[in-house]
């Protein structure tokens, strides 16, 4: 029997667990045409909600075709535009049509190896990516003269790191005359997000509702596990699934990832979930050792502090003298740098963006 977790890419249909709230809200906003900023941190199934959304807003009324952009990787308003005009075939998949769509444009058309869709590439001039981006967007703003759209900018903080002047206002202007259109704007690095909708003196300021996502319940993880391993005749213990949730803090993608390597057990029970937690652990470690090794030792300091703390009431002369710390201004100073590295977050206290590097650091002491 095939195993219903996944942890390794985009997860959807039954092997995704619950966000009935969320997968409401988000089609409601589609088909009302409202922009939405949704974040949270890395590994908590943005991206997967956002695909089961697509999924779902195919059977719902009234109709709403969506287009997917994921920005990962995008270095400039150059690579901006090629994703958008790669998205381009998720609303029209015949290559012909497509190019027609662009004409005027000097693309490449071809097809995806991976997706078997259209993809297209442009020859840009520097001084010709303004008038491609236009060009490109309108032909959205076209279709949803006839057809509600939901675009979903994946990772949408990289536009942030572009070099091209005024790229972002640009953008805006654009965008902000257009009807029948959701934009969702979603991405993990929430100190970026937040500065970008939340400035008064930047361009995206106010453009979009904010919808942080929330853990998963205990309860819905609880419903959805037992009733996987139910396919295979197996009754599993609420307090089995706890233990997991509670190891990985509530991240989905880990989450996904014990109960992957749990359903090909022969035992379950507490002692196999230790055994589990190593193989993870050891999965990952090479690659923990080389971002360790970019850490300054301050850095280093305080993430261990972190680790052993919860990252609860670290200010105290206590702590600093266990983290070995001059003072606090140096604590401060680690804590900022490695918010912008997005190693840790805020949100009450300090906290891992990934929980199993906090493992691997409380297994160096």
């Amino acid at each position: 029997m095939e195993n219903p977790f996944s942890y390794s890419s985009v997860v959807t249909g039954e092997s995704f667990c619950n966000r009935k709230k969320e997968q409401r809200d988000l089609i409601y906003y589609a088909q009302n045409a409202q922009n939405i900023l949704l974040y949270s941190h890395r590994r908590m199934g943005k991206t997967s909600l956002i695909h089961q959304v697509i999924q779902r807003l195919k059977n719902t009324r009234p109709k709403v075709k969506s287009v997917y952009i994921d920005l990962y990787g995008t270095l400039d308003e150059a690579h901006f535009i090629d994703a958008l005009l790669t998205g381009l075939a998720q609303i029209e998949s015949r290559l012909e049509k497509l190019l027609k769509m662009v004409a005027g444009l000097k693309v490449t058309g071809g097809f995806d190896p991976l997706t078997g869709l259209p993809a297209l590439t442009a020859s840009i001039m520097p001084g010709e990516r303004p008038g491609y981006l236009e060009k490109a967007l309108q032909i959205l703003a076209s279709y949803a003269e006839k057809q509600k759209l939901m675009v979903a900018f994946d990772e949408f903080q990289e536009i942030a790191k572009y070099s091209s002047p005024g790229f972002e206002k640009r953008l805006r202007k654009m965008i902000q005359c257009h009807r029948n259109i959701s934009y969702i704007f979603c991405g993990s690095q929430q100190h970026l997000l937040i500065r970008m909708f939340d400035s008064a003196n930047r361009a995206f300021y106010k453009m979009a509702r904010s919808y942080p996502l929330q853990n998963i319940e205990m309860g819905h993880y609880r419903v959805w596990a037992k009733k996987l391993f139910q396919k295979k005749n197996i009754t599993i213990d609420d307090n089995i699934i706890t233990a997991i949730v509670e190891r990985c803090e509530y991240q989905p993608m880990y989450i996904q990832q014990f109960l992957f390597d749990l359903w090909r057990s022969n035992v379950i029970d507490m002692t196999v979930l230790e055994t589990i937690q190593r193989s993870v652990i050891s999965s990952q470690k090479n690659q923990f050792a080389v971002l360790w090794n970019l850490l300054t030792l301050n850095q280093k300091k305080v993430l261990r502090l972190i680790a052993a703390t919860g990252g609860k009431r670290i200010y105290t002369a206590q702590c600093l003298q266990q983290a070995g710390l001059n003072s606090g201004s140096v604590l401060q100073r680690a804590l900022s740098a490695l918010i912008e590295k997005d190693i840790l977050s805020k949100n009450g206290h300090y906290r891992f963006q990934d929980v199993i590097f906090k493992k691997w650091i409380q297994s160096l002491s």
